[in-house]
C-alpha cells in the first residue's frame, strides 16, 4: 500500500475514533438500542395527592382528563409506594435511590451530601436536566446542584400561559414547557413537581365552578374518609364546599398537565418521551391541617367558634386514599404510602394496561432510569432495584423488601415483603401489627397471633435494617410539610 493509502486509513481511523467518542457521550447504549438517542424523561409529581384522587383510580367526582389520558395511553400501577410519609423523605428516595431513614442529617436542611442523584448521573451522560416546582431537597438551589442545569426560572420572565393568574402552578409548567422547547434536540430529564394539592387549597373560581353540582354522597367513600368528613364538619367547615375546592385545585393541575402534553406532541417528541405521573405520599390527615380534637373540645366548652380562615384548612383534608385503605400523610399505613403511578412511553409501555401485581417503590426510580438510559451503576450502592421490565409491560417480582421509618430515633419502622406488611411496635405502638395485604389492604385485621413464623421472619429483616440506621438524627431548621 502506498503512503497516500496509509494516510487515508489513518484519517479514517481518527474520524472513527472521534465519532465513537461522541456517540458514547450523547448516545449511551441502553435498553432501547444503540440506534436511537436515549428517551426524554418528564416526571410530574403531585403533592399530598391520594391513590384514589384521580378519576382513573376511581374517584366518584374528580375530573382529571389529562391524567386519565396518560393512563389510557400508558400503564397504571396499583401497587406503587412512596419511600417516605412526608415530602422531603419521599423526594430523597426518588432522587437518590436511598431510603430516607439512612440519612443522619435531614435532607431538607442539609441536602444529600455525597449521595449521587439521578439528575447528576443522567447529566454526566449528556442529558439536559431541569427542575421546576417544589424543591425540599436542601437549601442550595443554584444551577448545577445535583447535576441540574436549570432550577426554576426568573420569576420576572414573561410566561407562556394564558391562565397563570388562575392556576397555582401554571408558572411551574410554563417554565417546564420553555425548557422542553429549548432542549428538544437533545435528551432531557425534568422534574415538574407540583405544589398541588398541598395546603393551602385555594383554587381560582373557574376551577371550583367545574364542580358546582357536586353534593357529597358519603356512602361512596371509605369509612376512613367518612371520618375525615366528620372532622371537617366538627371544625366548622362545609364538606360539599371543601370537596369542590379540593377537586378544583386538582383540576387546575390536570389542565396544566394537558398543556405540557400538548407541547410534547407539538414538538414531535411524543414517541421518545417517557412521561410519569405520581404523588410524593398519601393525602393529608386531620392533624396536618386542623386543630387537635382537644383544642376543638376546649374551644367548644368555652363557647368559642373557629374562624372562617381556620375552617378553610379543611379544604385540603379531602384527598382520598381509595376505597380499601386507611391512613394518610405521616402514616406508613397503605393510605400514607401507596400512591398513584402512571407511565406513558408510546411503542414501549403498553397502552390501557393496569398492573395490579408489580410492587414497586420510589427508591427504584434511580436504578431503573439508569438502566433505561444506559447509565452504568453498581446496584449494591442503592436501596431500590431495577424495575425497568414494568416499562415494557412485564410484571416485576421484588428481590428487596420495602422499608419505612421516619428520621427520628424513636419512630416505628414498617416493612412490606411479598403480600405481608409488618408495623414494628418498638417505640410508639403498644404491639406489633401484621397484615396480609392481598386480602386486607385496609389493614384492619391484625394477624400477629395467627402467623408467628411470618412475624419472626419479617421482624428479623426489620431488625437487621434498623440496626444499620443512624442512632440519632439531626433535623436542622427545616420544617416538614
Amino acid at each position: 500500500m502506498n503512503i497516500d493509502g496509509v494516510a487515508q486509513m489513518m484519517k479514517f481511523a481518527v474520524f472513527a475514533s472521534l465519532s465513537l467518542l461522541l456517540f458514547k457521550t450523547w448516545h449511551p447504549v441502553s435498553a432501547i438500542g444503540a440506534d436511537k438517542r436515549p428517551p426524554n424523561i418528564v416526571f410530574i409529581l403531585a403533592d399530598d395527592y391520594g391513590w384514589g384522587d384521580p378519576h382513573c383510580y376511581g374517584h366518584p367526582y374528580s375530573k382529571t382528563p389529562n391524567i386519565d389520558r396518560l393512563a389510557a395511553e400508558g400503564t397504571r400501577f396499583q401497587q406503587f409506594y412512596a419511600t417516605g410519609v412526608t415530602c422531603c423523605p419521599a423526594r430523597a428516595g426518588l432522587m437518590t435511590g436511598k431510603l430516607p431513614a439512612s440519612y443522619q442529617k435531614y435532607p431538607a436542611s442539609f441536602g444529600y451530601g455525597d449521595r449521587v442523584t439521578i439528575t447528576e448521573l443522567l447529566n454526566k451522560t449528556g442529558y439536559a436536566t431541569g427542575h421546576f416546582g417544589k424543591w425540599h431537597m436542601g437549601t442550595v438551589t443554584t444551577p448545577g446542584t445535583y447535576g441540574i442545569d436549570v432550577i426554576g426560572s426568573d420569576e420576572n420572565e414573561p410566561v407562556v400561559s394564558k391562565n397563570t393568574s388562575g392556576s397555582k402552578d401554571a408558572r411551574v409548567f410554563d417554565h417546564a414547557i420553555r425548557f422542553i422547547e429549548k432542549h428538544k434536540n437533545a435528551p432531557f430529564y425534568i422534574n415538574v413537581w407540583s405544589h398541588i394539592t398541598h395546603h393551602p387549597v385555594n383554587p381560582a373560581s373557574q376551577f371550583v365552578d367545574e364542580f358546582a353540582d357536586v353534593t357529597v354522597d358519603e356512602t361512596q367513600f371509605s369509612d376512613y374518609q367518612r371520618e375525615k368528613f366528620a372532622t371537617v364538619k366538627e371544625s366548622g367547615g362545609d364538606v360539599n364546599d371543601a370537596m369542590r375546592r379540593f377537586l378544583g385545585d386538582a383540576f387546575s393541575m390536570d389542565q396544566d398537565i394537558g398543556r405540557l402534553l400538548a407541547k410534547i406532541d407539538e414538538l414531535g417528541l411524543r414517541e421518545n418521551t417517557i412521561v410519569v405521573f405520581s404523588s410524593d405520599q398519601g393525602p393529608s390527615a386531620p392533624k396536618d391541617v386542623l386543630p387537635t380534637p382537644g383544642k376543638l373540645a376546649r374551644a367548644k366548652a368555652q363557647g368559642k367558634t373557629l374562624s372562617a380562615e381556620t375552617a378553610k384548612l379543611g379544604f385540603n383534608l379531602l384527598g382520598y386514599a381509595g376505597p380499601n385503605t386507611r391512613g394518610g400523610k405521616h402514616s406508613d399505613y397503605e393510605g400514607g404510602v401507596r400512591v398513584p403511578f402512571i407511565i406513558r412511553w408510546p411503542g414501549h409501555t403498553p397502552a390501557g394496561r393496569i398492573d395490579e401485581l408489580s410492587v414497586i417503590s420510589g427508591a427504584d426510580w434511580l436504578p431503573t432510569l439508569c438502566d433505561l438510559a444506559g447509565v452504568k451503576i453498581n446496584p449494591l450502592d442503592f436501596d431500590g432495584e431495577n424495575v425497568s421490565k414494568v416499562f415494557y409491560g412485564n410484571v416485576h417480582e421484588r428481590t428487596k423488601p420495602l422499608l419505612w421509618k421516619t428520621n427520628h430515633d424513636t419512630s416505628d419502622p414498617a416493612i412490606r415483603w411479598k403480600n405481608w406488611k409488618l408495623h414494628g411496635g418498638y417505640a410508639n405502638r403498644a404491639r406489633l401489627e401484621l397484615y396480609d395485604l392481598s386480602k386486607d389492604p385496609g389493614e384492619r385485621h391484625n394477624l400477629v397471633n395467627e402467623f408467628p413464623e411470618v412475624v419472626k421472619e419479617l421482624s428479623a429483616k426489620l431488625n437487621k435494617w434498623t440496626a444499620s440506621l443512624p442512632k440519632t438524627y439531626e433535623s436542622g431548621d427545616a420544617k416538614e410539610n
